[in-house]
């Protein structure tokens, strides 16, 4: 066996961008941790590291070309994806100009080839692209106008400070090497202080959680500034010599009273206290600021009196103070290889509004779109007008993972690697080092880097010239500005390279502004930050998730439902309970979720996770409102108001529905999660770990009965078959639907009468079916739409009951899906396995490690499994969908 460490850089949209470790033996991926010899990161890695390998060999990611044909997906060869592009850009440059086509450029990775990508644009003639930010704009913006140009402290400075603000920043979940820092302040005695209206995992690092109104933070960093003041304790040199509208910020702030701020801010005056005190007892403090400060319109208004509170403070300038953001993850790189300066007046469409901005455009219109490294169907806000302008274009082209939301919408997928199948460098938005981006595996299947993808669809364009270059060659060249910094790309393949950028920015008493000194805000209008409405009464917050980054997920990784959370009085007061289904209502949109109450959540918010998508039910940018920063064209989400109602009787929401389930390796996948999402509350029963059966169908509506290793026919190895049988016949002579599959279709057959036997051989595998004439006219299949391969794993069958309907037939094994008696349907097919349940059965079925079928392993070979592997990526999805489309049907049911 060989075995081999790959030194690598992870390249995701989170600003710690770690150092790695990527260990492959035999050509696979078998483990990925932190580099212990990063300098910042030294071996620490976030939990989303270590899952990332299931990404990469996930089934559902998709690894060959695909185009839609008639609406649905067929795979493809390169050649023809890519005529196919080519072919439709210079039909739509030809006719309507370069304009008609628009470029979106995600933040999925920020690496330094992917300058490139718009580089292809440029050459094209000036394509549309995209400008401001839906993250950190109004942040920058802001900073920019008190700084001059926003630089931060470096992440090894804090470990001169004496104490921390993280200010909405939650390094828990989204900055794992600062965790460190906060408990190395703490065990020296210092206070780690999290400003957050919500509670995140970072206050379980926490000395202190203060939480203001969303958006109205910079009066409570003003109320501290003025108790600095009182006390005398204020940066007087830096008021007086280095900066610039000290009189005019005082004057704002003499408007004021503390109790007044603090009233404003929705936060006591001992939160102000202990801000005020911590910054002049434990000095040097640094103050992060987190990502959270910048999703508000007049983000600028919660930035610079926090800016100005570090300054009044003496903290700028000063090792171990400061108040940092962020860095210029593009900074190290050569921009004018973007190549906006061949067209620098070509039309950009605002990223905060991108929906409407598509959907409005003129002279020309769009007429296509191109999509990297982005889903903005899921994360950008006000989704729905985003699906309507997406369906408006003629051609939509995306190149990514997995089949999300945006790629749903698409005419062309194009299979992307992973940053540990691709020759990159990364730097960081985050901290000031560049590390290797080094291929660690191959490519899986047929992905191809986006460098790979632009190069060879550049070939059937008269510029193929101008990006005819090798990898190193581009490297070399974007890389310029690093070179000079005495780095070289042997060095960098071999570690991260720190940059020549100050540990501690502005010591000198300088800033790149016009004066050369700060600049404090001298302009204030606090009216505008009124904004409660009696039918919204809560702000939005959708906050960065813990477990995934953004929205790198599947489809099988997704609970049934989004969780939100409110205050526990507010829940009350709103007849919501713990745990219960509740409607989520915007002005745009209305989301199903379940309820988490808790107490130490502000009154005025609802606070869930951003990133789920909306084929799965967890869509929060369908409630978003599409606004734009007034400073640094961000994406305001936070000024999204919702109210919170119990969800409306519809005959489904809270049906109870009884799910026996045999086996833990086979659960009820899609269709029960299905069930979920719908609003159904699960009660699973399993007999074989001890559970006891229900005596009767009374107290529940519906009954699932799911499949397993054992034999329908064996009542010795399973002694609860036969009171599962009179169950079954129980909830269908009380006109309650029953639904069986695979064991439990079986089981269900054998109820209305029908003999169980064992076939010749096991039936395994995605196989191909057909709907009866019956089946097309049933309720419940006829309108899942066409039969997708489906899988099987069995080796019994049955008879057809008497009485019963054959809806679903196949050739190896005819009696695939049946209806019987008054509502109850039996599923041979396994239509609920989902990629996590297809990844496993495969997996250990080719291991021989099931003991039932271990006899049958040598009647599929290892060219079986890697063809059926190889059209994962479709049937999995495909499958989903049929199960899901079957379970509301059955739902349906009366």
């Amino acid at each position: 066996m060989s075995r081999r460490k790959i030194v690598t850089t992870c390249t995701r949209d989170c600003p710690n961008s770690c150092g790695l470790i990527a260990v492959v033996e035999d050509g696979r991926l078998v483990k990925l941790s932190g580099d212990p010899d990063h300098p910042l990161t030294g071996g620490v890695s976030c939990h989303k590291t270590a899952k990332y390998i299931k990404r990469v060999y996930s089934a559902e990611r998709i690894t060959h070309p695909l185009r839609k044909v008639d609406g649905r997906w067929r795979r493809a060869t390169w050649d023809e994806v890519l005529d196919l592009v080519a072919d439709k850009l210079k039909a739509v440059v030809a006719e309507s100009g370069p304009e008609a086509v628009l470029y979106y450029q995600g933040y999925g990775e920020r690496t330094a080839l992917k300058l490139l990508n718009k580089y292809f644009f440029n050459l094209l003639g000036g394509a549309t692209t995209m400008r401001g930010s839906l993250c950190g704009g109004a942040g920058q913006g802001a900073q920019n106008l008190d700084f001059g140009n926003r630089v931060s402290h470096d992440p090894l400075d804090h470990y001169n400070s004496k104490s921390m603000i993280l200010w909405a920043r939650n390094p828990v979940s989204t900055n794992i090497s600062l965790v460190r820092i906060a408990k190395d302040i703490r065990k020296r005695g210092g206070r780690v202080i999290v400003v957050d209206p919500a509670r995140s995992l970072s206050v379980n690092i926490a000395t202190d959680h203060i939480r203001p109104k969303p958006g109205r933070d910079g009066f409570l960093a003003m109320a501290a500034a003025k108790l600095i003041l009182k006390a005398g304790a204020e940066d007087r040199d830096f008021l007086e010599n280095r900066a610039v509208g000290w009189a005019e910020y005082q004057a704002i702030l003499d408007g004021f009273t503390v109790p007044e701020l603090c009233s404003l801010a929705g936060v006591s005056t001992a939160d102000a206290e202990l801000l005020a005190d911590t910054l002049m007892h434990q000095f040097p403090t640094s103050i992060l600021l987190g990502w959270g400060l910048h999703r508000h319109e007049y983000a600028h208004y919660v930035i610079r009196p926090i800016d100005a509170l570090g300054g009044i403070a003496g903290l700028l300038g000063t090792a171990g103070g400061g108040v940092s953001q962020g860095f210029e993850e593009y900074g190290p790189y050569d921009q004018a290889w973007w190549g906006d300066q061949l067209h620098p007046d070509h039309r950009t469409l605002l990223i905060a509004k991108v929906g409407e901005e598509i959907l409005n455009a003129r002279d020309p219109e769009i007429r296509m779109i191109v999509v990297t490294a982005g889903n903005p169907v899921c994360m950008a806000p006000n989704a729905d007008k985003i699906v309507r302008a997406f369906k408006k274009a003629e051609m939509v082209v995306y190149s990514g993972h997995f089949l999300d939301d945006t790629a749903e919408l698409a005419d062309i997928f194009l299979p992307a690697t992973t940053f540990l199948e691709e020759d990159d460098l990364m730097a960081s938005y985050g901290h000031n080092f560049v590390g290797p981006v080094n291929p660690a595996i191959e490519p899986v299947g047929e992905t191809k880097s986006e460098f790979q993808m632009f190069q060879e669809l550049s070939e059937r364009f008269p510029f193929a010239g101008e990006y005819r270059r090798s990898v190193a060659d581009w490297l070399q060249t974007i890389c310029a500005p690093l070179w000079e910094q005495g780095a070289d790309l042997e060095t960098v393949r071999r570690g991260p390279f720190r940059l020549d950028a100050p540990m501690v920015p502005y010591a000198d008493g300088v800033f790149p502004t016009e004066s050369g000194k700060f600049q404090f805000m001298t302009e204030f209008d606090p009216a505008v930050l009124q904004d409660e409405d009696p039918e919204y009464p809560y702000k939005l917050l959708t906050i960065a998730p813990h477990g995934y980054i953004c929205s790198e997920r599947t489809m099988a990784e997704h609970e049934a439902l989004p969780t939100v959370v409110l205050n526990t009085e507010e829940a009350r007061r709103r007849g919501v309970c713990d745990g219960g289904h509740v409607l989520v209502r915007s002005a745009y949109g209305r989301l199903m979720a379940l309820l988490k109450v808790d107490e130490a959540t502000r009154g005025d918010v609802l606070v869930t996770e951003r990133g789920g998508w909306n084929k799965a039910g967890h869509g929060v940018n369908l409630l978003t409102r599409d606004i734009a920063s007034i400073v640094g064209q961000g994406t305001p989400f936070y000024e999204t108001r919702v109210t919170v109602e119990p969800c409306p009787d519809d005959g489904i929401i809270g049906s109870r529905v009884l799910v026996i389930q045999h086996s833990d390796e086979s659960p009820g996948g899609n269709f029960t999660k299905e069930l979920a999402r719908q609003g159904c509350l699960l009660t699973t029963v399993m007999p074989g770990e001890g559970d006891a059966l229900p005596d009767s169908p009374e107290g529940f509506d519906r009954l699932v009965v799911l499949g397993g290793p054992q034999h329908a026919f064996d009542d010795q190895g399973s002694p609860h078959f036969p009171a599962l049988m009179q169950l079954m016949r129980g909830f269908d002579a009380a006109g309650k639907p029953v639904a069986g599959i695979c064991l439990g279709c079986q089981i269900l057959a054998r109820a209305f009468g029908a003999t169980i036997r064992t076939m010749p051989e096991l039936e395994f595998g995605y196989v191909r079916l057909t709907v009866t004439e019956a089946g097309a006219q049933d309720p419940v299949v006829g309108p899942a739409g066409p039969i997708p391969p489906l899988m099987e794993f069995h080796e019994d069958t049955f008879d057809l009951p008497e009485g019963a309907e054959l809806l679903v037939t196949g050739a190896a094994c005819a009696n695939q899906c049946f209806r019987a008696g008054n509502a109850s349907y039996g599923f041979q097919f396994h239509l609920e396995l989902d990629s996590i349940g297809a990844e496993a059965w495969f997996e250990e079925f080719q291991r021989g490690d099931i003991d039932t079928y271990a006899k049958y392993r040598d009647q599929f070979t290892d060219e079986f499994f890697a063809e059926m592997r190889g059209r994962f990526p479709l049937l999995v999805p495909q499958s989903g969908d049929f199960c899901r489309n079957v379970a509301r049907n059955w739902l349906r049911l009366k």
